[in-house]
């Protein structure tokens, strides 16, 4: 590909459909939990347990599917054969999520809720790790890959802000569980119909040469012994580890520590909106100040966003509303600049080897970031269980600790240390100021 600049109707064409997606995703991730402890009345324990299972299952097939893909060969291309693939699994393990038989019981609905979510992040995977492949390679220049994953951030937040509006719907219905099987169907299909756009109209580029490498071992060592690329990971994993609990604990934040639960959607609209709007300025201050110095300002940023929540409690919904607004704004710049670096490094590695590897390392980035949300999702059901949460009461102040710690103290954490491991990291010269 040629450095020229990606139209707008490539851009809407890759990026737009994909609310469809974190609909899906962030419907089932931040609002399951509660259904099934509050709804459906399982041990928080064992959902955590179920959600990381899942979701580590979910990280150990990206390197399989992401591999896959950079050696697939078809007549319609690497990447589309597996975003179609993916369409009807995903219909069908979030229905199955939100429609469990009235008659089984609380053993019958662990083994249901865990064959679904499995279902569903096999799913999630197929579609998610050939369609980052694919944005990595529509274009060979840095500051036009940030635009195409700008394009998909911001509509992967406005699935989010859907998600929330429903999240708060289904929750506060008379009945939610009735509620949250009605919904389930026809908010699958009309995600799948917007996904099947992807693969209907954008071309893959033409490979030349040799693409993918010869095996994924072969691949992931090359990822691995990549030291930027080593750095980028595991700083991901960091913030993974901090904010992966966030969106889980918000309608717990909302009712037991606000005592508000009437603002469950508020707080993450709040979040997401800002997260939205402050993308396109994201990209513009890293075509400035370059990629790195950019996104350390923005995770110091979101730590100190987080490290005010903490000290949140009744009542205080306009500062947290505050804080959150801050903390999303700087959270979009992560989410933008995270796959277009890894994708100037994937020409790093391909100036070493010959290769063109984008679907093992999108998947190592997505791998990185499943894991450490799985370890948070654990350690959140741990945590509630350890501080004697119970269901529909009024918290213990132990108990509240506990949300406090999930939702605000892991990810100030997170992101400190994300940012002073960062600074070790050489992307590019600094930019000129002719």
């Amino acid at each position: 590909m040629t450095a020229r600049s990606v139209s707008l109707g490539r851009l809407l064409a890759y990026g737009g459909p994909i609310f469809g997606l974190s609909y899906l995703l962030f419907f089932v991730q931040f609002y399951f939990l509660k259904f099934a402890t509050d709804v459906l009345l399982l041990s928080p324990a064992i959902v955590g347990w179920l959600f990381a299972l899942a979701k580590l299952w979910d990280a150990v097939s990206d390197p399989l599917v992401g591999g896959w893909s950079d050696r697939a060969t078809s007549r319609f291309g690497r990447r589309r054969p597996f975003l179609v693939a993916a369409l009807p699994l995903l219909v069908a393990g979030f229905v199955m999520l939100w429609s469990p038989p009235d008659a089984l019981g609380s053993g019958g609905l662990i083994v249901w809720a865990g064959f679904g979510l499995f279902l569903f992040y096999t799913a999630f995977t197929l579609y998610t790790l050939p369609h980052v492949a694919l944005g990595a390679e529509l274009s060979r220049d840095s500051h036009q890959r940030t635009r195409l994953f700008a394009s998909r951030q911001m509509s992967f937040a406005i699935g989010m802000l859907l998600a929330f509006g429903a999240i708060q719907f289904a929750m506060n219905a008379e009945a939610p569980r009735a509620m949250a099987e009605r919904m389930a169907l026809p908010g699958a299909l009309v995600a799948v119909v917007l996904l099947a756009i992807v693969p209907l109209a954008v071309r893959e580029p033409d490979g030349k040469g040799r693409r993918g490498g010869n095996s994924l071992r072969a691949g992931l060592v090359d990822v691995f012994g990549n030291r930027p690329a080593r750095l980028l990971l595991f700083v991901q994993f960091i913030e993974a580890v901090g904010v992966g609990a966030v969106g889980t604990m918000a309608p717990y934040v909302a009712q037991y520590v606000l005592r508000q639960p009437e603002v469950v959607g508020t707080l993450p609209a709040a979040y997401v909106i800002a997260s939205l709007i402050a993308m396109p300025i994201w990209v513009r201050l890293s075509r400035s100040f370059g990629k790195r110095n950019t996104w350390i300002s923005a995770m110091l940023l979101a730590s100190a966003a987080f490290g005010g929540m903490l000290f949140q409690g009744p009542g205080d919904v306009l500062a947290i509303v505050l804080l959150l607004i801050v903390a999303g704004s700087a959270m979009g710049c992560g989410s933008v600049l995270s796959p277009s670096v890894l994708a100037d490094l994937i020409d790093l590695d391909e100036r070493r080897t010959g290769e063109r590897k984008e679907g093992v390392y999108s998947a190592a980035l997505t791998f990185m970031l499943k894991l450490g949300t799985a370890l948070a999702t654990a350690i959140s059901g741990m945590v509630l269980s350890a501080a004697a949460f119970e269901p529909n009461v009024e918290q213990s102040a132990q108990s509240l600790l506990g949300i406090r710690l999930l939702f605000a103290g892991m990810p100030c954490a997170g992101f400190l240390l994300g940012a002073l491991l960062f600074r070790r990291i050489v992307l590019e010269p600094p930019p000129s100021r002719a």
